[in-house]
């Protein structure tokens, strides 16, 4: 689509920095415009967004969103949240409207509860691994063709939240992604991570590598959202560097700019604003979401066996 590749020919990509196992390939923009949403977390802090179960019951698939503000929040997918009746993480980036209340459909990553810690939820320390986020994507797309749904595979994410604990010898008494990284990954990682792999002026995005396989990547269509989410999201991707029986496609920068944009989009109803358009080419998979002719995300994952 044109609006796609106006937004690819605006990007250009830096020099690869390195933290250990994970390289980190930052994507910057020539020109930008002004981020028309709140961000989820900011949105959060200030009291203007309010994430619940849908009711007293809850539903294990679904949460419900209220924007109490006057602006448009945007969520991304893979976002952790935590509390309520189990830990969640979102299948889809969703555009929430001004003074509205949006059903959103989610994952549980805590299997072991189902049991109010809170009324409502609050934002992870952590964005979901990239291993996670494919799987995840792959079973939503299909969901998607199938039944129109966004849809995962429930307990396809179990497993893989299970395996990796042991693999990499975690504790939860409540089968918790965050158990997972919280046992796994230091303070000091932490303060390393977000010190070497800093966001950098006019950054918009990264393209991530594990063992220098492709292992995922999140452009933005304002520096203001990475500024906000690089650092998050890229210790989803360290977790992973962490997990040596993780495998991710050999491939380059070029490669995978490449199989993006010779890809054939296919467009489903978005939840929330705008349209949901998703692609698969060569060894990559991933989604962006158009609203208003801007683009505000575009996430790229490897098909994982």
């Amino acid at each position: 689509m044109k609006i796609l590749e106006s937004f690819i020919e605006n990007l250009y990509t830096g020099d690869t920095v390195e933290f250990r196992q994970l390289k980190v390939t930052p994507v910057f923009i020539r020109e930008e415009t002004k981020l028309p949403y709140l961000e989820f977390e900011a949105a959060l802090k200030q009291g203007l967004v309010e994430v619940t179960e849908v009711s007293e019951h809850g539903s294990v698939p679904s949460l419900l969103v209220k924007n109490g503000a006057d602006r448009d929040v945007l969520i991304l997918d893979g976002e952790q949240l935590v509390g309520a009746k189990q830990n969640r993480i979102v299948n889809t980036t969703v555009v929430v409207p001004a003074r509205s209340t949006v059903e959103i459909p989610v994952s549980c990553v805590e299997q072991g509860r189902w049991r109010y810690t809170s009324q409502g939820f609050s934002s992870g320390r952590s964005h979901s691994s990239s291993s996670l986020r494919s799987l995840k994507h792959a079973s939503v797309t299909n969901s998607l063709r199938t039944t129109g749904s966004y849809d995962s595979d429930q307990s396809g994410l179990w497993s893989e939240i299970s395996s990796k604990m042991r693999r990499m010898e975690a504790h939860s008494a409540t089968m918790s992604m965050t158990d997972v990284y919280e046992s796994s990954v230091s303070g000091e990682d932490e303060t390393r991570l977000e010190t070497e792999v800093a966001c950098q002026p006019h950054q918009v995005g990264y393209f991530a590598f594990v063992r220098g396989g492709f292992a995922g990547g999140d452009v933005f269509g304002s520096s203001e959202l990475c500024r906000a989410k690089l650092n998050k999201m890229l210790r989803g991707h360290y977790l992973d560097s962490l997990d040596e029986w993780v495998k991710f496609p050999q491939l380059t920068v070029e490669e995978v700019i490449g199989q993006v944009r010779a890809a054939e989009a296919e467009q489903f109803a978005s939840v929330g604003k705008g349209s949901e358009m998703r692609f698969e080419s060569g060894e990559l998979q991933g989604a962006w979401k158009l609203v208003d002719e801007f683009i505000p995300h575009l996430m790229v994952f490897p098909k994982l066996n």
